[in-house]
């Protein structure tokens, strides 16, 4: 009998990555644009949800880890964009170091200015869950549908010309 992979290791690699690419675009988004777009922020967690599924996951862990991805990347891009406007908008000779102090110190006001950008974050997480969940249901429908029926064991020929014993 082979033991089937549950994908977990893949899938937790794949969705660290595509957290931090999607979270770099999310702040690069912001720092050209200077407008915190809650779509880029919602396809950071698409894309988290569809990197984890490209390794046919079937591990139950996947979906609240992917979910985890998506919230952590949403957030982490919506920093690393702040940090780069602080840095565009200060005066000039502000780094990047003094961006990244000034703007976690004062987070809490950031999210309370615009308490809208968590509701993004939070549907971030539920896309990566969503895409996520429903792949592993599919991988484990097709994998108990693969499996095959126990045979039945052998039996004796009969043979009905002979008289039995009783």
């Amino acid at each position: 009998m082979t033991q089937q992979k549950s994908g977990l290791v893949p899938g937790v690699l794949i969705g660290l990555v595509a957290m931090l690419v999607g979270a770099g675009v999310h702040g690069a988004v912001i720092g050209v644009t200077e407008y915190n777009l809650g779509v880029v922020a919602v396809l950071v967690g698409v894309l988290v949800g569809v990197g984890v599924t490209a390794v046919k996951p079937s591990s139950a862990v996947l979906p609240w880890l992917a979910a985890l991805f998506g919230l952590v990347g949403a957030a982490l891009g919506t920093t690393a964009g702040v940090v780069a406007l602080t840095v565009k908008l200060a005066p000039a000779g502000t780094d990047y170091l003094t961006a990244v102090r000034t703007v976690l110190a004062q987070f809490d006001t950031v999210i309370q200015q615009d308490p809208v950008v968590v509701l993004f974050w939070v549907i971030s997480a539920v896309a990566a869950f969503m895409f996520v969940n429903k792949r592993i249901k599919a991988v484990r429908a097709a994998r108990a549908a693969a499996v095959p029926e126990p045979a039945a064991p052998p039996q004796e020929p009969i043979n009905l010309f002979t008289p039995r014993n009783r």
